[in-house]
């Protein structure tokens, strides 16, 4: 039996990445994007950008506490189109 839900785990691991992987890659980045860019817009203060001060600023902030420092570092280390190495 355990020979057949290994076999049952690669076909199945096969076909996911043959058909939906990259879609899903795709999709968690534009999550992450559209998520960076929200962020930026209500939290921006934190990088230095002022915008505005959002008086929902703090409401948001409990939701996004985990997340900051991946997304400080995330924005700061993001390149723009002309200085990316090809």
């Amino acid at each position: 039996m355990g020979r057949f839900k290994k076999i049952k785990y690669i076909i199945r691991n096969f076909v996911y990445g043959m058909t939906v992987a990259e879609m899903v890659q795709q999709t968690k980045k534009e999550k992450f994007n559209r998520n960076a860019a929200m962020m930026i817009v209500v939290i921006g203060d934190l990088l230095g950008i002022p915008l505005f001060y959002p008086l929902y600023k703090f409401d948001l902030l409990k939701y996004w506490l985990p997340e900051i420092e991946i997304w400080k570092r995330h924005i700061l280390r993001e390149k723009d189109f002309l200085e990316r190495e090809m």
